[in-house]
């Protein structure tokens, strides 16, 4: 029987795995949604650190900005 998902996102990753790999022993294929939950929960860290790494671009090219502007209204 499969969990539900609020019962699969619960789940940490150790026992995401061990899950998997017990499920593994007992069958040859339906196994894959612990890998998809695996991807997903990589794919929510990267977005993060893309998203901190958006607003310290966004935050330097507004210091090279007014840097512009200081500079031209001397």
């Amino acid at each position: 029987m499969s969990r539900t998902v609020k019962q699969l996102r619960a789940l940490t990753d150790e026992q995401l795995i061990a899950a998997h790999d017990e499920a593994a022993l007992h069958v040859t294929e339906g196994v894959d949604y612990y890998l998809q939950e695996l991807a997903r929960r990589e794919s929510r860290r990267q977005t993060a650190i893309i998203v901190r790494l958006t607003w310290a671009i966004f935050a330097l090219t507004l210091v090279v900005a007014i840097s512009t502007v200081l500079l031209l209204v001397r």
